[in-house]
């Protein structure tokens, strides 16, 4: 019974530190998606928006807390309940990648020296 507490205890404070690190994240992401389009900085804009889009593995993790109890009740009572749901969607991926083609549309510049470009070498 003892060993059960303690392995609950430590499971839910595993949870709440990952919980601070999604808000925060999502919080940065709510940044770059207000941010006003500038073709000067727009290479770097760009860039930061795509290291923001949420891999598999954060995706992944997302979604199991939506699904175990103590993380979900975690997640509500820390008001991240629904920045978990659009990560899990891929919501925020998608919001990501559209503003991403709101620069690229405004600043055409940017587009052509922010996309890398393979180089094909025939033998």
């Amino acid at each position: 019974m003892h060993k059960r507490f303690l392995a609950a205890l430590v499971a839910v404070g595993a949870l709440a530190g990952c919980a601070q690190t999604t808000q925060t994240t999502q919080t940065n992401r709510a940044d770059l998606l207000d941010q006003p389009i500038d073709c000067a900085t727009a290479d770097i804009d760009i860039a930061a928006l795509e290291a923001a889009i949420p891999g598999a593995g954060e995706r992944a993790a997302a979604g199991v807390r939506l699904v175990v109890p103590v993380a979900r009740i975690a997640g509500r009572v820390r008001g991240e309940l629904d920045d978990r749901r659009e990560i899990a969607s891929g919501r925020t991926e998608e919001d990501l990648r559209a503003r991403i083609a709101e620069i690229e549309a405004a600043c055409p510049a940017a587009s052509a020296s922010a996309t890398p470009t393979a180089t094909v070498t025939q033998g």
